[in-house]
């Protein structure tokens, strides 16, 4: 330990502290020496679950010198997972002031982030502020943002060039997101983008219509030409992943009316993701799920299995 120059430790220390976070505390405990060249990275990368531990985070946050507190890689949820996992959301005032207390402590997270964050997971799960949080993330300029995924009712992204390095953008939470590829203002917000993924589709047959239009050119479809507010896409995008998932059932099955909106959904993407061979661009990928899934615990463990294929190829 003694034979290594400071330089070396610094830059092993870096590479170490790449998963939830755990490293980088057990690394300011080992002894002085160990926590000073360690403390530039105890905040780089963050798992971050519930009001207790983001209200720990922002009071350490806020007394931490900027060059202290670089977070490159945040996984942020305004609840813990035992939460996340209830059915019934509890709605009497005390709980309405947590979901605001929530809210507040996400966005200062969020806001002291933005300036280095460089992969990040967002999962708000609270249906009364989930969308205000949403709207405030991704108004929030995050100029080094490379890889981004959101869970929730989330609105769309339009503040021009907010996430200018933005290449990977995941949006799971939205049944419908009909929208979303209107005015150009996916490409306004996210100029790099190269990856798209949307989840959790339930019948939105106006948003594959809307897929349709903007993935199909002119040439292909003439009908388009004359629409002056034609849905877009991103230029650089080169793939779109689309995730449905099956429509939810009473005791006789899917109502027949959502039933047909989902099947026609699905022939339409159906019918973008068979282009996919010839010159269509972006490729189209379609993917249905039977049952709702966990997305918390998908996004972190894809969070941390993208982190560590992030850090092995540097």
């Amino acid at each position: 330990m003694n034979a290594l120059p400071l330089e070396l430790h610094a830059q092993i220390f870096e590479f170490a502290c790449t998963d939830d976070g755990t490293t980088a505390r057990s690394l300011s405990l080992v002894s002085r020496y160990v926590r000073d060249v360690s403390e530039p990275y105890r905040y780089q990368s963050l798992s971050i679950s519930g009001l207790e531990q983001m209200n720990e985070l922002v009071t350490r946050l806020n007394v931490t010198p900027h060059h202290l507190r670089r977070i490159r890689h945040l996984f942020l949820s305004d609840w813990a997972h035992a939460q996340v996992k209830e059915r019934v959301v509890p709605c009497s005032d005390d709980d309405l002031d947590r979901y605001e207390l929530e809210k507040t402590a996400a966005l200062r997270i969020i806001t002291l982030a933005a300036p280095t964050v460089e992969t990040l997971v967002v999962v708000s799960s609270c249906p009364y502020t989930g969308p205000s949080l949403l709207g405030a993330l991704f108004s929030t300029p995050m100029p080094r943002l490379a890889e981004l995924s959101v869970h929730g009712f989330y609105p769309f992204p339009q503040v021009p060039r907010s996430m200018p390095r933005l290449e990977r953008l995941h949006l799971s939470g939205h049944r419908n997101p009909h929208g979303l590829l209107q005015l150009g203002a996916l490409d306004a917000a996210c100029p790099s983008l190269v990856h798209l993924r949307i989840s959790g589709l339930v019948a939105a047959s106006s948003f594959a219509e809307e897929l349709r239009s903007a993935v199909l050119s002119q040439a292909d479809d003439p009908s388009l030409q004359s629409s002056a507010f034609r849905p877009s896409l991103p230029a650089r995008l080169q793939t779109v992943a689309v995730e449905a998932r099956a429509p939810p059932s009473r005791k006789g099955g899917a109502p027949r009316g959502l039933r047909l909106m989902h099947d026609k959904m699905l022939a339409s993407l159906w019918e973008l993701e068979g282009r996919s061979d010839s010159s269509c661009s972006p490729a189209v990928s379609v993917l249905e799920m039977e049952d709702e899934r966990d997305m918390y615990s998908l996004l972190k463990s894809g969070w941390s299995d993208r982190l560590a294929t992030r850090e092995a190829l540097c």
